[in-house]
């Protein structure tokens, strides 16, 4: 371990002394922390102090790191730190370590992590985003949802060394995990290592896990006053604040993807987010919400209100922070019926689509395409044509051709039935090879109709990756 100190000119009133002394400290220490090729760059002291003083640190800060050995990305994210105003001080202040379920303790503020889009490598493959747009593709993109997952066995020699929920939590890990679907079947989307549940502590539930058990809310919510007692006043919360790391890991899974593909960002939707509220340990989320809405609808929709404004937010801090693609997750709106599907879940699936993009607009950056999954909701596919959405993603029991009548103008996804995958290598050629044939290769996204499994094989999900592209190729 090494250690630089660059000394600031000394103050020479004393009242600026005075000032100085109550809010700075008067030198920056780097520490360069060498692991194997890899150098971890541990900020320990904030200089504060005039524009061009700060200039002066900076210049040295950066001429030490490179004769320390510091490789040009950890020194141009050294830069991109220092250079970002307050962006350190938010990190040091209070950054004690959170657990995301149980949403004890406190996030450091990740906004100097967040690197401008021009900072990313060029890229490379561009098929799912030029098929999201509409656009003609030399071959069907694909991609599987929980791609990065347990039936890899390179993610189970990580996530069993480090535990679940340090997997969640460091973003360098999230990172390699996200990447490695990537490495083995060259798939042509990422989408982040994380869980719909990070936005749950935001809202104000505390989580539990227990071995062997489902997470659970300590704090479920079951009346009208609950929902008064738990819910967050959406203006005053930070997601940057709250979900930094989740942030700081899309920046990260950029650099090592490499251009090899479009990063995804994803969130739970509104209504799958409130079935979550309410799972508590002895009751069932997805119960629990069915009677909650038909005992308490103003309450509902105030949680659902709320979710919605949060999901905002966090699906425009990720583009903020280098996603190149959305998706919104409505994995529990199978649960309601038509009737109520489109009083408690359609509005704000559709508002979330309209206040993202035009929230990206007004920060001046150019809207990504956005996919929406409604699961188990075949019956109203017709409400997103008219949406902001660009793709919509089909479950195993939707018909193609009826997807294709009643969303002319979408691009398609899905809808593979993960239950191949236990058969043999000819029925997986023969079930990928049929369904690339029911939806046309063009504006069509190959992908399952809802996940993979992890008893799933490797070997034969690359088997289905495989026949995909020999199946679309022009």
């Amino acid at each position: 371990t090494m250690a630089l100190t660059c000394n600031l000119p000394r103050s020479r009133s004393r009242s600026s002394r005075s000032r100085r002394s109550h809010h700075s400290l008067p030198a920056l220490t780097i520490a360069g922390c060498f692991v194997g090729s890899g150098v971890m760059l541990l900020v320990a002291m904030l200089a504060y102090g005039r524009a061009e003083q700060g200039g002066m640190v900076l210049a040295q800060t950066l001429g030490a790191t490179r004769a320390m050995g510091v490789n040009s990305m950890n020194a141009a994210r050294l830069e991109t730190i220092i250079r970002k105003p307050g962006s350190l001080r938010n990190r040091l202040r209070g950054s004690s370590p959170v657990n995301y379920i149980s949403g004890k303790g406190r996030v450091a503020n990740c906004n100097a992590q967040t690197a401008a889009p021009n900072d990313f490598p060029e890229l490379k493959n561009d098929l799912l985003l030029r098929a999201a747009r509409g656009e003609e593709t030399e071959q069907v993109p694909v991609w599987i949802h929980r791609q990065a997952g347990r039936y890899l066995p390179e993610f189970l020699s990580i996530a069993e060394a480090n535990g679940y929920m340090k997997c969640f939590n460091t973003p360098e890990i999230a990172a390699d995990l996200t990447v490695q679907p990537i490495e083995r079947y060259g798939m042509d989307a990422a989408i982040l290592f994380s869980d719909i549940l990070v936005l749950l502590p935001v809202m104000g539930i505390e989580w539990k896990f227990t071995a062997g058990v489902e997470p659970y809310a300590v704090n479920a919510i079951s009346t009208p006053e609950d929902v008064e007692r738990t819910l967050p006043n959406v203006d005053d919360v930070d997601i940057r604040e709250k979900l930094g790391y989740v942030l700081e890991s899309v920046g990260i899974t950029r650099r090592k993807l490499d251009g090899r593909a479009p990063l995804i960002g994803f969130s739970g939707a509104p209504w799958t987010l409130l079935t979550y509220t309410m799972h508590g340990q002895e009751s069932n989320g997805r119960d629990n919400s069915l009677e909650f809405i038909s005992k308490y609808p103003e309450a509902a929709e105030k949680i659902l209100q709320t979710a919605k404004k949060l999901v905002v937010k966090y699906l425009i801090a990720k583009v903020e922070s280098g996603a190149q693609m959305l998706q919104v997750f409505d994995s529990w709106a199978g649960i309601l019926s038509e009737e109520d599907f489109k009083k408690y879940s359609l509005p704000y699936l559709l508002e979330i689509a309209t206040e993202v993009k035009s929230g990206l607009r007004a920060k001046g950056i150019e809207p990504v395409p956005m996919t929406v999954f409604p699961r188990g909701c075949g019956h109203s596919l017709a409400a997103f044509e008219t949406s902001d959405y660009d793709c919509v993603s089909l479950d195993e029991n939707v018909d193609p051709a009826e997807a294709r009548k009643q969303l002319p103008s979408k691009t398609l996804q899905g809808n593979f039935q993960g239950k191949f995958i236990y058969d043999d290598e000819a029925t997986i050629r023969k079930e990928a090879s049929e369904m690339v044939g029911r939806f046309g290769t063009q504006r069509y996204i190959a992908n399952f109709g809802y996940a993979v499994e992890k008893q799933h094989s490797p070997e034969k999900i690359g088997v289905f990756v495989d026949e995909i592209r020999k199946s679309s190729r022009k």
